[in-house]
C-alpha cells in the first residue's frame, strides 16, 4: 500500500513541471515575434530620411565580349564497317553422325636391324660339276669407317656335246674401305680377278685336244681410291676424284696397263647448278711382237636449269685422244631434257649426246671371252647419239619408260671368226671396224607390289645400217628380258627370269671343195628360262635351288659356241657370326 501512495505523488509533481515549462516556452515566443515586427517597421521607415554621399574618379567600364570559334565535334568511337555482307548459315537440328577425336600419334625409337659381320653362300650343280662359292665380310654400323672383303669362286669342268672341254673358272677378291670426314669420305677398293676359259668352239670329229691346249686366263689387279665431298652450302665446290690403275694379262704375254684420272667439280651460280669434269685415261698395250700407247683426254663443263616441271642439263665436250702417235680432236654435244606434263604420270624427255668409246683388251675380252688378243684396236667415235622418249608412272605400283634412239658411229666393233690365222681350228674371234649407224627401239615396265611381287620387263630392237660390211655380225636383231620376284611371306622367295635373243649373222667359211669362200650365216634366235626358290629357315640359315635354261636348248651367242644344257644347281646361305 506504501508503495503504490509514492508512485502517484511523484506521477503528479512531473505533470506539474511539465505544464509549467510549456508556459515559458510559449511567452519567449511571443517575445522574438514583437521583436521581429518592430525591427522591420524601423527598417522601412527610419532608414528613408538616410542618405549618403561618396565622391570618386573611377569610372567603370565593360569589356568587349570575346566569341569561340570553334565548333563542337564529336567524335564516334564506333568504326563504320562497309560492304557488309549477311548470310546464313544453317546446320541440321539432328546431326548425320558425330566425329570423334583421335589422339595425337606418338613416335617411338624403332630399334635398329641387327647387322652381322659375315655371309656365306655355296653351291654345287652336278650336271656339268659346277661348284660356287661366294663369301662376304664386313663390320657392322660405325660412324667413322666402313670395311670388309668379299670373295668368290664359281667354276665348271663339265664337256659341251659335239663340242671340246668347256671348263671355266672365275675368282674374284675385292677388298674394300672408307673413311667418314666431316666434309669428306675417303675410299678405297682393291680387286683382283683371275678368269679361266677354254676355247671349246671346234669340231671334236676332227680333232682331239688336250684342254690345256685350248686354256686361256685373264688375270686382273686393280687397285682405286676417291674422295667425295659433302658440303651443303651452295658457296662451296663439292668435288669427287676417283684415280684408279689396273694391269691386266693373259697367257700368251698380252698385257694391259691402265692410269685413269677422273674428276667431277660442282658449284652453283645463282640458282643453275655447273659441273665441269676432267678425264685423264692413258692405256699401254703389250702384245708378243708390238706395244702400242693411247692417251686420252676430256674436259667437259656443263649446267643444269630447272624450273616446277622441267629440267634442263646443257654442256659440250672436248677430247683430245692421242692413239699410236696420232692426235685427233673431238667436240659432242651434251643435253637432256624433260618436262612433267602432269604429276610425274607423263614426262617427255629428249636429247643429244656423243662419246669417245676405247676399246680395250679388258672391254673386249669382257663381252666375247673367245676373242684373239693379238687384234688391231681401234677407239669408236660416237660422233651423236639423239634419243626421245616418254616415261612416267601409270600407278603408284607401275611405272614406264618407251625410247628412240639414233646413233652414228666411226669403226663400230663387230665379231667374226678368223679363219686367215694360223689357228686351224678356227674357234678364236676377230674383230671388224667399221662406220654405222642405229636405230633402236626399247621400253621397260616395272611393276611393284608391296614387298610381296616385283616385275621387270625391257625389250630393244635394233636396225644396223654398215658402211661396208654386209651385216652388223654378231648384233642380234632384238633382245627382251622379263623378271619376276614373289615373296611369300619372307619364308618362300621364287624367281623367274626369261631372256629372248633374236637373229642374228655370222660370217663364216664355206667350202665347196674346191675354194674357201666367207659368206654371211644366219644363227637362229633362242629362249632362255631360269627358276630359283629359296626357304629361308630362319635369319641366318636358307636354302634355295636354282634351274638353269629349263627348255633345255641348244643355242648359239657365238659362232661355234654351243651353250649348256639344262642344269641346275642347290646350296645352303649361311650367317657364321
Amino acid at each position: 500500500m506504501n508503495s503504490g501512495k509514492t508512485y502517484n505523488e511523484e506521477t503528479s509533481a512531473t505533470s506539474f513541471l511539465n505544464k509549467r515549462r510549456k508556459k515559458q516556452i510559449e511567452w519567449i515566443l511571443i517575445f522574438l515575434f514583437v521583436c521581429a515586427y518592430a525591427v522591420i517597421t524601423f527598417a522601412q521607415t527610419g532608414l528613408n530620411d538616410l542618405s549618403f554621399t561618396a565622391d570618386s574618379k573611377f569610372q567603370p567600364t565593360i569589356k568587349d565580349a570575346k566569341k569561340f570559334s570553334d565548333l563542337p565535334e564529336i567524335k564516334d568511337s564506333v568504326q563504320r564497317i562497309d560492304n557488309i555482307k549477311y548470310t546464313i548459315t544453317s546446320a541440321p537440328i539432328f546431326p548425320k553422325y558425330q566425329t570423334q577425336p583421335i589422339d595425337a600419334a606418338k613416335l617411338q625409337n624403332e630399334p635398329l636391324n641387327k647387322l652381322y659381320h659375315s655371309l656365306l653362300k655355296l653351291g654345287y650343280g652336278p650336271i656339268y660339276n659346277m661348284p660356287y662359292g661366294e663369301f662376304w665380310i664386313a663390320n657392322t654400323r660405325s660412324k667413322e669407317s666402313s670395311y670388309g672383303a668379299h670373295l668368290k669362286h664359281f667354276s665348271s669342268s663339265g664337256t659341251v656335246k659335239d663340242a671340246g672341254y668347256g671348263g671355266f673358272s672365275d675368282n674374284v677378291i675385292n677388298v674394300f674401305g672408307k673413311r667418314f670426314y666431316k666434309k669428306h669420305t675417303l675410299s678405297g677398293d682393291l680387286n683382283y680377278e683371275r678368269n679361266v676359259v677354254h676355247y671349246y668352239g671346234y669340231d671334236t670329229k676332227l680333232n682331239t685336244l688336250d684342254k690345256n691346249y685350248t686354256r686361256q686366263r685373264y688375270q686382273l689387279f686393280e687397285p682405286k681410291i676417291q674422295l667425295l665431298s659433302h658440303y651443303t652450302d651452295s658457296t662451296h665446290i663439292n668435288h669427287n676424284i676417283n684415280l684408279s690403275y689396273y694391269n691386266l694379262q693373259n697367257l700368251f704375254r698380252e698385257t694391259e696397263n691402265n692410269v685413269k684420272l677422273n674428276a667431277l667439280g660442282t658449284g652453283f651460280i645463282n640458282k643453275e647448278k655447273l659441273n665441269v669434269g676432267f678425264l685423264a685415261d692413258f692405256y699401254n698395250h703389250k702384245q708378243a711382237n708390238d706395244s702400242m700407247n693411247d692417251l686420252i683426254v676430256s674436259i667437259s663443263p656443263s649446267f643444269e636449269a630447272n624450273g616446277k616441271k622441267w629440267h634442263a642439263d646443257m654442256g659440250v665436250t672436248g677430247t683430245l685422244d692421242n692413239f699410236n702417235k696420232t692426235t685427233k680432236f673431238y667436240f659432242y654435244p651434251q643435253l637432256n631434257l624433260h618436262y612433267d606434263v602432269y604429276e610425274s604420270l607423263v614426262i617427255p624427255y629428249a636429247g643429244v649426246t656423243g662419246k669417245l668409246v676405247k676399246n680395250s683388251m679388258r672391254s673386249l675380252t669382257s663381252e666375247n671371252a673367245f676373242i684373239d688378243t693379238t687384234i688391231n684396236y681401234k677407239n669408236t667415235n660416237n660422233k651423236y647419239n639423239l634419243f626421245g622418249g616418254l616415261r612416267g608412272n601409270l600407278s603408284s605400283n607401275t611405272s614406264y619408260d618407251a625410247k628412240v634412239n639414233y646413233a652414228q658411229y666411226d669403226n663400230l666393233h663387230f665379231f667374226v671368226i678368223d679363219y686367215s690365222g694360223n689357228n686351224l681350228l678356227y674357234n678364236q674371234f676377230n674383230v671388224l671396224y667399221d662406220n654405222t649407224s642405229v636405230l633402236t627401239i626399247s621400253g621397260q615396265l616395272k611393276y611393284h607390289y608391296k614387298e610381296k611381287w616385283n616385275f621387270i620387263g625391257k625389250g630393244n630392237y635394233y636396225i644396223y645400217k654398215t658402211k661396208t660390211l654386209i651385216h652388223a655380225y654378231h648384233k642380234p636383231d632384238f633382245d627382251l628380258t622379263l623378271s619376276s620376284v614373289y615373296n611369300m611371306q619372307s619364308k618362300l622367295i621364287f624367281r623367274a627370269d626369261v631372256f629372248f635373243m633374236g637373229k642374228q649373222w655370222a660370217l663364216t667359211q664355206a667350202d665347196d671343195g674346191v675354194t674357201k669362200t666367207l659368206k654371211p650365216k644366219q644363227i637362229n634366235g633362242w629362249l632362255d628360262i631360269n627358276l630359283e626358290a629359296e626357304y629361308r629357315y630362319s635369319k641366318m640359315l636358307s636354302f634355295f635351288a636354282r634351274f638353269n635354261n629349263i627348255a633345255s636348248q641348244r643355242y648359239y651367242r657365238w659362232e661355234h659356241y654351243l651353250s649348256q644344257r639344262f642344269n641346275f644347281m642347290v646350296g645352303l646361305t649361311f650367317v657364321p657370326f
